[in-house]
């Protein structure tokens, strides 16, 4: 299904505290043959570079090393992350193939097609996966600064809410979103 904006209501933590904005994403990364439907991402305005972790999604460890050592022989560009997808621990800058191997902060660039997000097709061709890490799938800054992007309470419901659009692809019905829940005329 088509949309035409980001669109999300914040899930309070279990805490009650805080809490998150999730939406589904779909998307085809190059090295994984079958396509990502319907999967649940987080906005993270917090991370620097969104981030796949394969471990997510249960895969047969042995697949994961396999790949991961293909990024390291052929020479992926790569990133360490770090923060709250690396629980705030820094990690040594790996050197050797086998400390990449074994350095589980490691993510590689990786091209992305038929990538939506919320419905609203993202134009963004590379994202970054990491095959160790089991948690979140994050959407961060490197794509979320290509959208206009409001965050408050919405006067329609009374509830916290996320409302995005890319800012190549502003459109009546954002505007329309923007009025009726935070009284934005843009």
């Amino acid at each position: 299904m088509t949309s035409k904006y980001i669109f999300s209501e914040m899930e309070p933590s279990s805490s009650g505290l805080g809490g998150s904005f999730e939406v589904l994403a779909s998307f085809t990364v190059d090295i994984i043959p079958a396509p990502f439907n319907d999967v649940s991402v987080k906005i993270d305005t917090g991370c620097s570079i969104s981030t796949v972790p394969l471990g997510a999604f249960r895969v047969l460890r042995l697949f994961c090393d396999g790949l991961k050592k293909s990024d390291i022989r052929n020479g992926v560009p790569y990133q360490l992350s770090y923060g709250v997808e690396s629980a705030g621990m820094r990690h040594k800058k790996p050197n050797t193939d086998a400390e990449k191997m074994n350095c589980p902060a490691i993510k590689f660039q990786h091209d992305i097609t038929g990538f939506s997000i919320a419905g609203v097709p993202i134009h963004d061709d590379k994202i970054f996966v990491n095959y160790d890490r089991r948690g979140n799938i994050l959407i961060g800054m490197d794509i979320i600064s290509k959208w206009d992007v409001h965050m408050s309470i919405s006067k329609d419901s009374g509830k916290y809410v996320f409302l995005g659009c890319p800012l190549d692809s502003i459109n009546d019905e954002y505007r329309d979103a923007l009025a009726r829940h935070f009284g934005i005329d843009m």
